[in-house]
């Protein structure tokens, strides 16, 4: 997660490369064994300056790079980031679901304050107030060994065949190290709790108490949390947990005080940004009523049958992508699954996490299954802005078609209302993309390029929809937009470019449309706006964008 820039770590990105975003030049060279970058530096008012690469974060999606500054210890963070997939640089800003500021600054101290807490093993911030630098330390960059087992000095000094090689290490002396006692823990084998709260300690959202730990102590000292203790007891990693039942107590008040909701959840309180699965399973009923814990689908350690780049996508156990990783405790379904999802048992319908973990979780320009595990809602539903599972498949059908299926199938309480006169049904993806917040347009954009979701709702009718997310003001879902577009069989628009200037991109869309419009002939399908005549209605288009919820989203990825 964190890495030192060096020969052995550089990209290909980062070596000899000449980059031009926004009008400022960037160029990476590299200078003996380090790699530096020539820039427009925001620190100092925009000047260029050769800067030296010193680290980097992220390395699945995007990398991140940070450099020396002229501030003691306090590393800057370079203003554009490479995205892998693409394989190009696009602004910082662009990375995150916020609205499309680009303001040039950068937040010194980022890596020392925010990103070193989870992104690296047991950091100490060490804030100096009165020179306003860091001298930041951690035991090691990235996630290793001590992140999950917890200290490992005495336990390392118990077992060495040469003990005093462990001195100079732990920069400890003979005695004080006999007096160290093996602390080294196994998750596998801890309870419950405290084998989900060693994931929990960076994998949720929290608040510091420091009337717990002061903040000279923790900047000092770091976080008390240890591996087999609960967090609950350390109590310093307040958890917040977001739903009805909680948004009276101090910790949830204390958050809100500080953040919107929909930074961090949905408004029923189901977390809506990656890294935060924590918040979600003890939301669980499978972990709330079961012994379900994080280390019940995943291992943090690559099986030997399995390709360490594919494993460490997602760090999943071998088969847990599949129904077995709900079979495994829900062995009763095993053989009437299809009398249990009413799909075919072969097809996406019947596969657990489609219904029960949707793609409702949004982060690094995708989204990922929720970890708050439940089951298809009418009634959590109408009182949720989340989308439901049944509607990210099954995009061209309306809620009211949801509803009734989950009646008939499982006797949820359901009021047929028939609609008006003068009005269509429009199905509840539609609705989402065309006047939700950016959260809805986002998860309902990835949707659309999601080959389950394409053979359940067929693809002819998307492309309109996509091309208006390549216009969204938001520069992540157009990003979003553009890898959706490019999983479309059949596709009559012209190339558009994410990022280019809001009035090329214009220019090209509406070109698009025209052929669209010139090139197309469907099914009458009202529900997702093909009118009678089988052309795509853009006078209702224009209606429901006019009812778009405008409200600034700032997701706290």
């Amino acid at each position: 997660m964190t890495q030192q820039v060096n020969e052995q770590t550089a990209p290909a990105a980062i070596i000899n490369q000449t980059v031009t975003i926004n009008d400022r030049t960037y160029v990476f060279e590299k200078n003996g064994d380090h790699f530096e970058v020539s820039f427009p530096d925001p620190l100092v008012g925009n000047q260029v300056r050769r800067r030296r690469l010193v680290l980097m974060t992220g390395s699945h999606h995007l990398h991140v790079f940070w450099y020396e500054t002229d501030v003691h210890g306090t590393p800057g963070q370079l203003d554009i980031v490479f995205l892998k997939e693409e394989q190009r640089w696009i602004p910082r800003e662009s990375s995150f679901l916020r609205p499309s500021v680009h303001s040039n600054v950068i937040e010194l101290g980022t890596w020392n304050r925010t990103c070193s807490r989870c992104h690296a093993t047991h950091p100490t911030e060490g804030f100096n107030e009165f020179t306003e630098d860091w001298d930041t330390r951690v035991t090691e960059f990235g996630i290793a060994c001590e992140a999950c087992h917890g200290e490992g000095a005495g336990h390392a000094h118990k077992h060495a065949s040469d003990p005093s090689a462990i001195l100079s290490i732990a920069n400890l002396d003979s005695d004080q190290m006999s007096r160290l006692p093996d602390r080294i823990v196994n998750p596998k084998h801890l309870p419950k709790q405290a084998s989900a709260d060693v994931c929990g300690q960076c994998h949720s959202i929290f608040v510091p108490d420091y009337d717990v730990v002061s903040r000279p102590d923790y900047m000092r000292d770091g976080n008390p949390f240890r591996p087999g203790e609960l967090l609950s007891e350390v109590g310093f990693s307040r958890v917040v947990r977001a739903t009805a039942e909680f948004r009276d107590t101090e910790t949830f008040q204390r958050w809100s005080s500080m953040e919107e909701l929909s930074s961090g959840f949905w408004s029923d309180g189901t977390p809506r940004i990656a890294g935060r699965e924590y918040n979600g399973l003890i939301e669980s009923p499978c972990f709330q009523k079961g012994e379900m814990t994080c280390l019940s689908c995943h291992t943090m350690h690559p099986p030997t049958e399995r390709d360490v780049n594919e494993w460490r996508d997602d760090q999943l156990k071998p088969g847990m992508r599949g129904d077995l990783a709900c079979l495994q405790c829900h062995q009763e379904y095993e053989d009437n699954i299809a009398e249990h999802t009413h799909h075919a048992v072969q097809s996406e319908g019947s596969r657990c996490m489609n219904c029960h973990m949707p793609h409702t979780t949004y982060g690094l320009l995708k989204t990922i299954r929720s970890h708050h595990i439940s089951s298809p809602s009418i009634q959590a539903s109408k009182t949720s802005d989340r989308p439901d599972a049944c509607s990210l498949c099954h995009l061209d059908k309306t809620f009211g078609w949801v509803s009734q299926k989950l009646s008939e199938w499982y006797g949820q309480e359901f009021e047929i209302k028939e609609p008006l006169e003068d009005s269509q049904p429009v199905s509840t993806s539609v609705l989402h993309l065309l006047r939700g917040d950016a959260a809805q347009r986002v998860v309902q954009i990835a949707a659309m390029g999601w080959e389950p979701a394409q053979q359940a709702s067929g693809t002819d009718w998307m492309e309109p929809f996509l091309l208006l997310g390549l216009n969204d003001p938001y520069d992540a879902i157009r990003i979003v937009a553009g890898r959706s577009l490019q999983t479309l069989p059949q596709r009559s628009a012209l190339e558009i470019d994410p990022l280019a200037p809001a009035r090329e991109r214009m220019e090209i869309f509406n070109q698009s449309i025209k052929l669209i419009d010139e090139n197309t002939e469907l099914l009458p399908r009202p529900e997702v706006l093909v009118d009678e005549n089988g052309r795509f209605d853009f006078p209702r288009v224009r209606d429901l964008l006019g009812q778009r919820n405008h409200r600034p989203i700032y997701l706290r990825e």
